[in-house]
């Protein structure tokens, strides 16, 4: 999904599951681990494999909970090598969670 379509061009029930994908992406705790765990990183980008250390995760699970994360845009991933690393799209989050969001919805 483009970043902020942005959520001025959708209509009302668009929206609303624009708002629904997003917040069911942060709704898991094993998701708000994967991205805390990339925000204190020095470099704000993690792989796979450094992932699956910190979170002690099996990486069938952890490559599940990182597609929910890309598909929604909230994590960009690049391929280095054999590796994915991923990092936090920050314009998505501040999209999501911006002070306009409850306003202009509700």
């Amino acid at each position: 999904m483009e970043l902020v379509k942005m959520v001025n061009e959708l209509s009302e029930d668009e929206a609303f599951d624009f708002y629904e994908n997003m917040f069911g992406a942060l709704a898991d705790k094993i998701r708000l681990n994967i991205l805390n765990e990339i925000s204190k990183s020095p470099n704000k980008n993690l792989c796979v494999c450094d992932l699956e250390e910190k979170l002690n995760l099996q990486q069938s699970k952890l490559s599940y909970h990182l597609k929910k994360l890309v598909d929604t845009n909230i994590l960009i991933a690049e391929k280095h090598g054999t590796w994915n690393y991923y990092r936090i799209n920050e314009a998505q989050i501040q999209v999501v969670l911006s002070e306009g969001t409850c306003c202009r919805i509700f």
